[in-house]
């Protein structure tokens, strides 16, 4: 069967900004994952791999780290291993599926001792515990994908925002579980609210149910057509 290619063109009726032009292509992308097909194509068995030495073997490209559904770009911060993404020197995860921080960013910490050392020298209490932090004016002043809250302290993003992904089960482990292969191409928040809205710092939920998208989801800020 040979690969089918698909390719999107912004209508007018998503108009001229780039917001809505980024939920039509979701949209879009939603419509042509539906649609089932067979990738094997004898004139390139490897697909997208690049063709290892004797060409018997197909490897992922540099920078991208092989999953059962394909290979992956590494993210923000990380380099590619035999063993998978990992973090770059002077970067760490504080905690399995969160991205890879300056060091000592989002580590735990005791809101009471505030424990924390410079320059996250505020600890952020979430829950029985607390990460480290700084405060901030801006978002500009965050880190690691931070962003400024209301309290003017840099906010951790979910568990997983922005992990490269080629498909739902690269999200599993975070708590941004679904996968957006069309255009940002990585794990986004599912299963928001509207009242309040808890989407992240920069996002608002949005009903995309007509769309087949089962849980509201969490899109860029202006974003979701009316």
């Amino acid at each position: 069967m040979e690969r089918v290619k698909w390719s999107a063109r912004r209508s007018r009726a998503i108009g001229k900004s780039p917001l809505r032009g980024w939920f039509g292509l979701v949209v879009l992308g939603l419509a042509t994952q539906a649609a089932a097909g067979c990738l094997y194509d004898p004139d390139e068995p490897c697909g997208d791999l690049d063709v290892y030495g004797d060409n018997l073997r197909c490897v992922c490209p540099a920078g991208t780290v092989y999953t059962p559904t394909g290979c992956v770009a590494c993210g923000a911060h990380e380099v590619a291993e035999a063993g998978g993404c990992v973090c770059e020197d002077g970067y760490e995860r504080a905690s399995a599926g969160e991205a890879c921080a300056p060091l000592g960013l989002g580590q735990p910490c005791d809101p009471d001792a505030n424990d924390c050392v410079d320059p996250f020298t505020h600890c952020e209490a979430d829950g029985d515990t607390g990460y480290c932090t700084n405060e901030c004016t801006s978002s500009d002043d965050c880190k690691g994908g931070y962003a400024c809250n209301d309290s003017s302290v840099c906010q951790r993003p979910p568990a997983g925002l922005g992990k490269p992904c080629t498909s739902p089960a690269d999200c599993a482990e975070g708590e941004a579980t679904f996968c957006d292969t069309v255009v940002a191409k990585s794990c986004q928040v599912q299963g928001c609210t509207f009242d309040p809205d808890d989407c992240f710092i920069g996002y608002e939920c949005c009903d995309l149910t007509m769309f087949g998208v089962p849980q509201p989801l969490c899109i860029p800020e202006g974003a979701c057509m009316p």
